[in-house]
């Protein structure tokens, strides 16, 4: 009988409550979520207080109702009773029904204390509220909270100790077999060492989180770590999908080019619904038939990715929209979605550029002219995604970092969830000036680097290009409003190091190819590919004579694709400029 009631409330307390409810409430396994703790802290970051509050009040009960069985069944024996509640914080921590993977049992171990020392589990429990409204440390409102109920009950069975030996104390003769006989009757020497045995057990549970308080990183209670920041906004952005009639893992790619190949695959196979529009009918069909882009030949597209030359069903359904079309033609496109859907439809929607440019005639970054082409788009759905990725690394799956930058941080979160795979990690960013001028101005200096090759100039005239061409970018960033620290990370440094450098750059071909004396119009009558760095040189250089930036390096490759300056001569006018301090 004692083995089945002990069974009976470890499966009692194994029903796993956080596992089950966030299932119900948000379809997801909380143990794939946040910390992956299947625990009430990691339910209330992940999925907000409405969830948590079941969560705590189930496994209280667990314990409370453990013990209550077992007193119940065995003549309101205390230890039987200590046993099941036992027997119950082990299947919270251990459950059968999830894996044995459960939670720390902190509840669970409150529950079974206040149904056998109510006053010092109330008291401890006061102390947890206090050290948690303080510090904001959950793992340390528990261990002391723990300690605290050790200290308790060890002073508690130390009073009924000494009472016990006053009355077993005749003439200065103390009947300790009768002290030790009453305390056990009453059930105080088992209180003390099953409390003792729960402190060393919560310790245990919380060594990792002792040494994230030690290293200074544990995460505070309320204020939502980065992963956190991704689960909450990655739960937003699906709710208000569904609420709009669009499917939260449907993803439209519009431009059907090697760059918008290589993301259709890394995005199908990690699982997305992929549409990828291709704006030649005759190509899509061509790629439709052979899962590839003659631009990226061998990277085979999942079957799942349905290819398409119909803008309208390429954008049914789908909750996010990447735009990989070449950037003089990005306005023409927003301008067919904003004849497609209404101002409610695209408002629902997101709206990220991977396209790196700015506009000829207007100045404009790649962002501002999706905001100005489509009704309803703006600063809240419209986000940028660039970084060193060249189409030809990324298709084969090998590993490649970009950044996305949303002026909302929780935006960017959601759309970081979309766009981040086995082999394809994203940062996140809020500094969506800097990112966009970085992506488009280091595509000009790309093109001087291959100049410089064409001229074989040699690698210290490449360090000094590179180096100084960030400082251009650098002025040209702050006088807009972008961030410094964009300039020397992945969108900046990290993507002009790439183009600058690799064998995949077309913008470096495009250089290369002129610094050897041949005619621009030549050069770009034979690629297949675009070099969006030649329609940026002209925007760039406008927008740098607007703002007063000074930009000799822009300015030099300004002059020799479009004003008959010599490649040589561009190099002898660089170097020989007045001498000056290197900040400026």
């Amino acid at each position: 009988m004692l083995l089945f009631a002990i069974l009976l409330c470890y499966l009692l307390g194994s029903i796993p409550s956080a596992v089950w409810i966030s299932r119900a409430f948000a379809g997801i396994d909380i143990r794939t979520r946040g910390s992956k703790n299947a625990g009430l802290t990691n339910v209330f970051r992940v999925l907000g207080w409405r969830p948590a509050l079941p969560v705590a009040l189930i496994d209280f009960s667990k314990g409370l109702a453990a013990v209550l069985l077992g007193r119940k069944f065995f003549g309101d024996s205390f230890e039987f009773g200590l046993l099941c509640g036992a027997a119950a914080v082990l299947g919270h921590t251990y459950t059968v029904f999830a894996g044995f993977r459960g939670g720390k049992g902190v509840l669970t171990t409150l529950g079974v204390f206040v149904a056998l020392s109510p006053i010092t589990a109330l008291l401890a429990f006061g102390l947890w509220i206090v050290v948690l409204l303080v510090s904001g440390y959950v793992s340390l409102a528990s261990i002391l909270a723990a300690a605290c109920l050790g200290i308790e009950n060890t002073f508690l069975v130390g009073g009924r100790a000494l009472s016990a030996v006053r009355v077993y104390t005749i003439i200065g003769m103390t009947d300790w077999h009768s002290v030790w006989g009453r305390l056990w009757q009453h059930g105080d020497v088992s209180l003390l060492l099953f409390t003792w045995l729960v402190v060393v057990f919560v310790i245990m549970k919380h060594r990792p989180n002792i040494q994230r308080l030690l290293a200074g990183t544990e995460n505070r209670f309320g204020k939502k770590s980065g992963q956190d920041l991704q689960e909450k906004a990655s739960r937003r952005r699906r709710e208000a999908a569904v609420a709009a009639g669009l499917d939260p893992d449907r993803v439209a790619i519009l431009g059907g080019g090697s760059w918008g190949s290589a993301m259709a695959r890394v995005l199908g196979e990690k699982g997305l619904q992929v549409s990828l529009w291709e704006y030649n009918a005759s190509t899509a069909a061509v790629m439709q038939e052979t899962r590839e882009c003659d631009k990226l030949p061998g990277v085979k597209l999942p079957s799942s990715v349905v290819i398409t030359s119909d803008l309208a069903a390429a954008l049914d359904k789908a909750s996010v929209v990447a735009l990989v079309v070449p950037s003089h033609t990005l306005r023409s496109v927003c301008e067919s979605i904003d004849k497609l859907l209404s101002e409610s439809q695209c408002k629902a929607r997101h709206f990220v550029s991977l396209v790196k440019g700015i506009e000829e005639h207007t100045q404009l970054r790649m962002t501002e002219i999706v905001q100005e082409a489509i009704t309803g788009a703006d600063s809240e759905n419209v986000s940028v995604l660039s970084g060193p990725s060249h189409a030809e690394e990324v298709g084969r799956g090998l590993a490649t970092t970009v950044v996305l930058a949303n002026p909302n941080e929780e935006t960017a979160a959601a759309l970081q969830d979309i766009f981040f795979a086995p082999s394809l990690r994203t940062y996140r960013s809020v500094d969506v000036v800097g990112v966009e001028l970085c992506g488009a101005v280091k595509n000009v200096i790309a093109i001087a680097s291959g100049i410089l090759d064409g001229l074989e100039l040699g690698d210290n005239a490449r360090a000094a290009l590179m180096t100084r061409g960030m400082a251009e970018m650098a002025r040209l960033g702050a006088k807009l409003g972008g961030s410094r620290e964009s300039f020397f990370g992945l969108a900046g440094m990290g993507d002009l190091i790439t183009t600058c450098v690799s064998q995949h750059s077309r913008n470096r071909f495009v250089g290369e190819q002129v610094g050897r004396g041949r005619p621009l119009a030549e050069v770009l009558g034979e690629m297949k590919m675009v070099a969006e760095g030649v329609r940026t040189v002209s925007g760039v250089m406008e927008l740098s004579k607007r703002l007063n930036v000074e930009m000799p390096i822009t300015a030099q490759v300004h002059a020799i694709l479009f004003e008959g300056q010599s490649a040589r001569d561009a190099q002898g006018l660089l170097m020989n400029r007045a001498a000056k301090n290197e900040r400026e």
